[in-house]
């Protein structure tokens, strides 16, 4: 949320609306980004073939839910190495560690 907003915790404005990326721009810093620092930008960071596929189905669309509501949504169903590792609401039979 603060990377949409450039709000502190207290609500104060921390940079300007010309610092502020789209919502687009901040999941590609999030997700392409952080492998890129962690040097493993050819493995992760995108869903495209040959990459590894972890991935999260959210609870809320994180294109439309209000920027307010964005550190509310929740991982239902967390993907890694091609294997559930933790699932909940409508994925909770998936469950690897109640099977």
């Amino acid at each position: 949320r603060w990377m949409l907003d450039g709000l502190t915790v207290d609500g104060i404005e921390t940079r300007g609306p010309a610092e502020i990326p789209s919502r687009e721009e901040a999941l590609r810093i999030y997700t392409e980004g952080s492998a890129w620092f962690a040097h493993d930008e050819n493995r992760r960071g995108r869903l495209t073939p040959g990459m590894l596929a972890d991935l999260a189905v959210l609870s809320d669309d994180y294109f439309t839910v209000p920027i307010s509501d964005i550190a509310k949504i929740k991982s239902l169903l967390t993907i890694v190495g091609g294997q559930i590792v933790y699932a909940a609401g409508p994925f909770s039979d998936l469950d690897a560690t109640h099977r």
